[in-house]
């Protein structure tokens, strides 16, 4: 039997199985990362045939290599926005996976030189997880898990355009024009964390920085995104309900405090509508946890004023779910 004809009868054994553990894997980190208060764009995909025999046969050239030595046949890959967020990820894979080789780009790269920049882990399983305990089957599978910015997602995806690799025999002044594009991306990361650190540390803006106490705890129980440009229009309204700064300092400080303490209960709620938040639109963004706090300490003054800025009808449900969920 040739290698090809033996790496396509391997393949289409194996590949239902590795499109099955996709799919568990997909879903278990979807619905747990959020419990990290961070939402990235999580995908998977399994190589195709093409891809598994091209690579087998480009590796054989440079060493002893088989269909067995590819550790990519199942790839799950996760975009966040920020860089910061690469390091939540990084202790959440650890904790849930047995993860068999963790590389980190960055860390085989000079002070001088530029390049892709990801981190890969090589990973199985990890059957004492309640959600992998009835996965027996999968546990000796290996696949690879791609954890990258958005910036760094748009270089990689760039870069194989251009083909820039070392190897091309570009002239200089054509790399040079390449290795500058690629400190925008690095520099464009760093920016974006540095803003995104100093906004959540602002104290000028009370609406976003009420916004970003709540975007996290928004995607822990809800599990999605919002739309932001409605959640700050809302909030500066109901902020302008306070007719007493000290009583809007209070929520900002006593809001994440709140939400705990009734953790159980908004869990309830969620869970409840989940898969049906079309019929009351208000859990769709974070501004509710604004609305449940002021029901609970101020109530005369959200139910007073709500009707001039609101539909009384959605303030209604929503009251009507506080006051008779368990």
């Amino acid at each position: 039997m040739n290698d090809v004809q033996e790496i396509v009868e391997l393949w289409n054994k194996d590949k239902p199985k590795y499109e099955s553990l996709g799919k568990l894997i997909f879903s278990f980190i979807q619905d747990k990362i959020t419990d990290h208060e961070i939402i990235p764009e999580v995908h998977y995909r399994t190589k195709d045939l093409i891809s598994i025999i091209k690579k087998v046969k480009k590796k054989k050239l440079e060493k002893e290599y088989t269909y067995n030595h590819l550790n990519d046949k199942l790839g799950i890959r996760i975009i966040c926005k920020f860089q910061e967020e690469m390091e939540i990820i990084d202790t959440f894979l650890k904790a849930n996976f047995n993860v068999i080789n963790p590389e980190y780009k960055h860390e085989h790269l000079d002070f001088n030189k530029l390049d892709y920049i990801s981190n890969h882990y090589d990973s199985k399983i990890n059957c004492l997880i309640k959600e992998f305990k009835d996965s027996e089957e999968f546990k000796d599978l290996i696949f690879e898990i791609q954890v990258r910015t958005l910036n760094q997602h748009a270089w990689s995806n760039t870069s194989h355009s251009l083909s820039y690799k070392q190897e091309a025999n570009m002239p200089p002044n054509l790399k040079r024009k390449v290795y500058r594009l690629l400190s925008l991306y690095e520099l464009a990361d760093d920016e974006f964390s540095s803003v995104n650190t100093a906004l959540k540390d602002s104290e000028n803006d009370l609406v976003y920085k009420l916004l970003r106490k709540l975007e996290g705890k928004f995607y822990k129980f809800a599990k999605f995104d919002f739309d932001r440009d409605t959640s700050l229009r809302s909030i500066k309204i109901i902020l302008n309900y306070f007719d007493d700064e000290n009583d809007k300092k209070d929520l900002i400080e006593n809001i994440e405090k709140f939400i705990s303490s009734h953790k159980e209960k908004i869990t309830g709620i969620f869970d409840t509508y989940r898969g049906r938040f079309y019929e009351i639109l208000l859990l769709t963004q974070p501004e509710v946890f604004i609305i449940w706090y002021m029901l609970t300490n101020t109530p005369f003054t959200i139910e007073d004023k709500w009707d001039n800025d609101f539909d009384i009808d959605d303030l209604e449900e929503i009251k009507t779910l506080w006051g008779n969920t368990l």
